[in-house]
């Protein structure tokens, strides 16, 4: 078992548990004002059907009170007004899921850790909340992606073209890469990054032929390729259009 303090009046546990039979989520609330949630969890929905889930974790934060007054005091009520008395439980929706996988696959130590779980924790009581409000297992985050597996794998796709932009894969190729469908990847691309992949790939091969030009004394037709252009002119003009400037001028302008 795994437990952390991560703040005054925040602590964290982790454990593996048995097999469970569906996951879920569990609010409870103390004498004291104390809040606790706690999240029973086997992996996403979509990828784990009930009669063969993997054994599964307990994850669980516990917020004192006089922690969560701290995002109060400037407030007309208290914390414990706005938080109910009564323990609630609720199914996870797919934004609880995937935050709960960050949790579990994260790798960071010290400092970062405590600052990553604090933000998890965080989300998570306002997802809850969120769910709670509206009476229903989705929260307001959940848009798009009904899997949380493909949000992933549009998260993998833009690896993937981070990676590749001196020869970027073509939609096709990126979908076929990462495991999801045109459709959903072209889609999911917007709503999470709130731009399409082709202007994402363009974007960010003009950042690098900025960082490049300003940075190396590398030429122009060498930079155009390091990005992944065959021809110097479409290189500057597609500069130009995203830049406003040529290239050339702004080597000249960085001399």
């Amino acid at each position: 078992m795994i437990k952390q303090h991560i703040n005054n009046g925040l602590t964290f546990s982790l454990r593996q548990t048995g097999r469970i039979k569906e996951n879920l989520a569990l609010f409870t609330k103390d004498n004291k004002n104390n809040i606790s949630l706690t999240f029973y969890y086997s992996g996403f929905d979509c990828s784990a059907g009930l009669s063969n889930r993997p054994a599964g974790y307990q994850i669980k934060f516990h917020f004192q009170a006089q922690y969560l007054d701290n995002y109060f005091s400037h407030s007309s009520s208290s914390y414990d007004q706005q938080f109910s008395d009564e323990e609630t439980q609720q199914g996870l929706c797919c934004n609880k899921q995937l935050i709960l996988h960050e949790i579990i696959n994260n790798k960071m130590h010290g400092a970062y850790r405590q600052m990553f779980l604090e933000s998890k924790a965080l989300a998570l009581l306002l997802c809850f909340q969120a769910c709670r409000n509206k009476s229903q297992s989705e929260c307001s985050a959940c848009k798009f992606l009904v899997k949380p597996v493909d949000k992933e794998k549009v998260y993998k796709a833009r690896e993937l073209i981070l990676s590749r932009l001196n020869n970027p894969l073509t939609i096709p190729e990126l979908s076929l890469e990462v495991g999801i469908n045109q459709c959903y990847l072209k889609k999911g691309f917007k709503e999470i990054f709130g731009t399409t992949v082709y202007d994402f790939v363009q974007q960010q091969r003009m950042l690098k032929a900025k960082l490049l030009l300003t940075t190396t004394s590398f030429s122009v037709a060498r930079i155009a390729d390091e990005i992944g252009f065959s021809s110097m002119s479409n290189f500057s003009s597609a500069f130009k259009k995203y830049t406003g400037i040529f290239p050339s001028e702004l080597r000249k302008a960085v001399a």
